[in-house]
């Protein structure tokens, strides 16, 4: 049972045992805690709301006034239904199932969900305990979660499993040898394969330095991105001398190596590069850049105001030539991991122009799917938060403008960025040209001996302030002092 309904009952003896809390809903104003129970208990709880709500301020600590949202808790087979459905769809591995829920509430309350057997061994431990639990909190009455076996069927079609072929022409060789008539597309290469071929648009060249440590020595490489369309593949390229991933910017190449799925994601590899030509390729095209929008239109920048930490970064010595020019630093918060399943719900930007952080750019975005649990805990960013927000088509041409003509910075900016580009390509307002940079590859050449590379980490060894870490404006923020005071330490080191 959750934390109100053991602190209650504790004080009470008891006495609320068959009543429920399923949620709570936090805002300046107030805090609405919901409140369930059986019709015969109905006219007790009501009678009691003021013992019970000052019951509720008291031990649960809550810093504004709390109300009682009380209703009766009788379950039908469609109430059932829609609050399983609800809940199964903030799971990505089994929102598949969510559509297909059956209930009955005689002889015995009961919901039956229908799972192949591989989709039951990740849930038995996660999932269906914590779908247990939730029931227990929603309704007073037992509720049974049973599980029905199915044998998988493959959804897609024969056309649609077979491998996109790209018919290769004009192979420019850049670094190795590719001889190669036909190539993959980025999409069919998210897998394990040994032997790889595949061709795309480069996009989102960016060094790195290795980290090093015990006997190991530091190593230059490089990643970038492969896509086609809104399809992206991530690469790792380990030349033996100069980086030229950068000359290859948004042209298409065809590279070879391996693909290895990334741990413990099931639709995502990296590629490690052995070879890259520069190619022509039948029905691959680069998306074609649009001019700047005239105006904003949902999302208007705002002048950055700094409040804490400002003489950090005034400085009269002059700015190194690396930090000369105009760069974005941007942060998506989204629903999860999976850039092919997942949507942002929150930007947030800040624009540096010659070492100096000038204008923020910031919203909440309309995913227009339930967050799931895990992911609002993390953020603190809630279906209520972005519900009526801007989609993310009605925010991209307010970003394009924010950023047109500048460099794009993230720390693993690999994440970010491929999320960019692939509701970019869709809604037409095309990033790939963009000169990119990552704070998780300098911070090994800007910081001395630094062995945990997360924005934490790394804001912590430069004495950076985050006080709202998880949260895109405040974490663009951090990473933009971040790459502005690892620019300066690499140039006054001469790394």
């Amino acid at each position: 049972m959750n934390k109100i309904y053991t602190l209650i009952n504790e004080k009470t003896n008891g006495s609320y045992k068959d009543v429920r809390f399923p949620y709570v809903a936090i805002s300046a104003v107030n805090a609405v805690v919901s409140v369930v129970c059986t019709d015969s208990d109905f006219e007790r709880v009501c009678a009691g709301e003021r013992e019970l709500n000052d019951l509720i301020s008291t031990e649960c600590g809550f810093h504004v006034p709390v109300k009682l949202d009380i209703r009766k808790s009788e379950p039908t087979a469609a109430g059932l239904r829609e609050t399983v459905s609800t809940f199964t769809k903030k799971f990505g591995f089994v929102a598949s199932v969510a559509n297909d829920v059956s209930a009955t509430v005689v002889p015995e309350c009961a919901v039956t969900l229908k799972m192949h057997s591989g989709m039951i061994a990740l849930a038995k431990d996660d999932f269906i305990p914590r779908l247990e639990e939730h029931l227990k909190n929603n309704y007073v009455c037992p509720v049974a979660v049973r599980i029905e076996t199915v044998e998988f069927k493959e959804q897609a079609s024969q056309e649609a499993q077979k491998d996109i072929i790209y018919k290769l022409s004009r192979l420019s060789p850049v670094y190795g040898s590719v001889d190669a008539q036909e190539a993959l597309s980025a999409a069919c290469a998210n897998r394990n394969i040994e032997e790889a071929c595949v061709c795309g648009v480069l996009t989102m060249p960016t060094e790195f330095l290795s980290k090093g440590g015990g006997g190991k020595r530091s190593r230059e490489y490089e990643k970038f991105i492969l896509y086609d369309g809104e399809n992206t593949l991530q690469c790792r390229f380990y030349p033996r001398e100069k980086c030229i991933a950068g000359e290859l910017v948004n042209k298409r190449v065809c590279v070879t190596g391996s693909s290895i799925l990334e741990r413990d994601r099931t639709d995502e590899a990296v590629l490690t590069v052995r070879a890259i030509a520069e190619c022509d390729a039948d029905g691959l095209s680069v998306v074609p850049q649009v001019l700047e929008p005239a105006l904003y239109a949902n999302v208007a920048p705002k002048p950055y105001e700094e409040y804490i930490q400002s003489s950090i970064f005034e400085s009269s010595e002059s700015i190194p030539e690396s930090l000369r020019g105009t760069f974005v630093v941007f942060d998506f918060e989204t629903t999860g991991l999976s850039v092919k399943f997942d949507k942002p719900t929150e930007i947030g930007a800040v624009k540096i122009v010659d070492g100096v952080i000038t204008e923020t750019f910031s919203t909440l975005i309309d995913p227009q799917r339930p967050i799931p649990d895990i992911v609002a805990q993390k953020t603190g960013i809630t279906d209520e938060m972005v519900k009526g927000k801007p989609l993310i088509e009605e925010v991209l041409p307010d970003f394009y403008k924010f950023t047109y003509g500048c460099a794009l910075i993230g720390h693993n900016i690999a994440f970010d960025f491929a999320f960019l580009l692939k509701f970019g390509n869709r809604f037409g307002y095309p990033f790939g040209d963009r000169r990119t940079y990552d704070t998780m590859g300098l911070a090994p050449r800007a910081i001395k001996g630094i062995e945990a590379l997360s924005l934490g980490k790394v804001t912590d060894a430069l004495g950076i302030i985050n006080d709202s870490a998880h949260r895109a404006l405040s974490d663009a923020t951090a990473t933009a002092k971040a790459f502005i005071a690892m620019q300066k330490r690499i140039c006054s080191a001469g790394v």
